[in-house]
């Protein structure tokens, strides 16, 4: 059935109809898009315009398509962005080059980029106000074909002034180190050196190009030292530092000593990356400590014969003496009621002469004892020392022994600083010559050492003999009960502990004796 023509016409409006529609929506759409594409374009534009980066992009022609605000600062341009489209760069660069420290490199740089053609970053210049450039070299392709050339200038004065100040703090400490004389290593956790410095290859006997890339406790192998270079490189590991000894061969296999103060080294994020250590070569001082141990040994040797000979002397001196003391008993004896009063009176002499040699020697004796050293050491209760000497020793009623406050616990030997306190206290009660005696026995806590006072009220020493009666067999008050030796065995005793002895005295008003032990 064929259709009439209002049926013809009707599909024909209909269908017009839908084309519109299609056509419409299509119209709508592409303006959406175009809307976007203009928001998108605006909100890059003004990204770029205020970028901390100058930029200004060229066509292929080197005007410019586009500048931004930074890019104008930078080179002091005093007009907008927008005011330069249009402008040809060249000239802009012939007006530009006097800003910078080097105007014609400045423009042959431009040149030799633009004849290239191709990427480059990082250039960097100099301005005359001391402002230091990077730039950026894009050029701009589509297909191959050139379209323009995209310039991107920074500002990095602030970076460079770092660097500088790094590179001058970094060649400070090296000066210091190298005239310090102290050889700098750098290894990473395999031990491989990474850094040495001048010092280091001097102390080593090698050349830093001998040293770099190798393992450090191969190229200096010691095997008794093995386990402390694994050790100390666990302990960087784990962040310590630290300070050691090792013995290493240098190049010519010399044994050598080195005090190493090794410290873990760090990246950026916090991770340890290896160590660095500084080397002091100490091997003539441990030569010296070598030597120094052999005479203290041999010193102990000669003065432990010394003690011995001293004994054997003592007893060989000790016999005669007593063989004439006994031949001159006989001789009283054998003629008693004969002898007259002058022979009598020259014997006992002899006697007198023979008791006095006899306390002689064994105060030598005593004296070449007190300064032996002893590895018998224990904790001694001066209290009870000087409780026991109040007991054995004669004290006169008058005279009166107080210790002013508790005493301490020292570490030695007890009959040695029995003899300090029975020779300080021995003496202050002989050399007393007041009606009411004191004796005063005190001390102070120092840091590392106690610090005792022996007090008297006697009468008193001059300060011109302070030195001289710590010197053995001198004696201010010749006496038959003063031997002259009692002090310089006091001072002998204290020496041995590693203390100082002293006095203080008003003459007929008192005497303080000081002394120290270490704690």
């Amino acid at each position: 059935m064929q259709k009439t023509e209002i049926e013809i016409l009707k599909d024909e409006l209909l269908t017009e109809r839908n084309a519109r529609k299609i056509a419409e929506s299509k119209l709508e759409q592409q303006s959406k898009e175009l809307h976007l594409l203009i928001e998108s374009e605006k909100r890059l534009s003004s990204i770029i315009s205020n970028l901390k980066s100058g930029i200004v992009l060229e066509d292929e022609n080197r005007k410019i398509v586009f500048a931004n605000s930074k890019f104008c600062e930078i080179f002091k341009i005093n007009t907008s962005p927008e005011n330069l489209l249009g402008h040809d760069c060249s000239i802009a660069a012939e007006k530009s080059k006097a800003l910078f420290e080097k105007p014609s490199s400045f423009i042959s740089r431009i040149n030799d980029l633009l004849k290239n053609e191709k990427q480059v970053f990082g250039d960097e210049m100099s301005m005359l106000d001391g402002t230091f450039l990077e730039r950026d070299f894009i050029p701009v392709k589509i297909k191959s074909t050139l379209k323009g050339y995209l310039w991107v200038y920074n500002d990095i004065t602030l970076i460079k002034q770092y660097k500088e100040s790094l590179i001058s703090e970094k060649q400070k400490y090296r000066r210091i180190i190298e005239n310090m004389n102290l050889g700098l290593v750098e290894v990473n956790n395999n031990d491989q050196i990474l850094m040495v410095n001048q010092n280091f290859c001097k102390i080593s006997g090698y050349s830093e190009k001998e040293l770099i890339g190798q393992i450090g406790s191969k190229i200096f192998p010691i095997e008794e030292h093995e386990k402390i270079i694994e050790k100390e490189k666990f302990q960087r590991l784990k962040g310590n530092s630290n300070s050691y000894e090792i013995k290493a061969k240098n190049n010519k296999g010399e044994l050598k000593y080195w005090l190493i103060s090794g410290a873990p080294n760090y990246n950026l994020k916090g991770e340890v990356i290896g160590s660095i250590g500084i080397h002091l070569d100490i091997t003539e001082l441990k030569k010296l400590e070598f030597q120094k141990e052999k005479i203290l040994k041999e010193l102990e040797k000669s003065n432990n014969e010394l003690y011995e000979y001293a004994h054997v002397v003592s007893h060989d001196l000790k016999s005669p003496l007593r063989s004439i003391n006994a031949l001159v008993s006989w001789i009283k004896t054998d003629n008693e009621g004969k002898l007259d009063n002058n022979s009598l009176q020259n014997l006992q002499l002899i006697e007198s002469t023979l008791e006095t040699m006899e306390n002689l020697i064994s105060n030598i004796l005593l004296y070449s004892s007190a300064g032996a050293n002893t590895e018998d050491v224990n904790e001694v209760d001066l209290n009870k020392i000087i409780e026991n000497l109040k007991r054995v020793l004669y004290i006169p009623s008058h005279i009166s022994i107080n210790v002013l406050k508790k005493l301490p616990i020292v570490k030695g030997d007890k009959t040695k600083f029995q003899q300090i306190f029975q020779n300080l206290i021995s003496n202050a009660i002989k050399f007393n010559n007041k009606e009411e005696g004191v004796i005063e026995i005190d001390f102070t806590e120092k840091k590392s050492f106690y610090e005792f006072c022996v007090k008297d009220n006697g009468i008193g020493i001059q300060k011109k003999y302070h030195d001289k009666i710590f010197k053995i067999f001198h004696s201010l008050n010749k006496s038959e009960d003063s031997s002259g030796i009692g002090l310089s065995i006091v001072k002998k005793i204290v020496n041995l502990y590693e203390g100082d002895i002293w006095l203080k005295s008003i003459p007929n008003i008192s005497t303080k004796f000081y002394f120290t032990l270490k704690k």
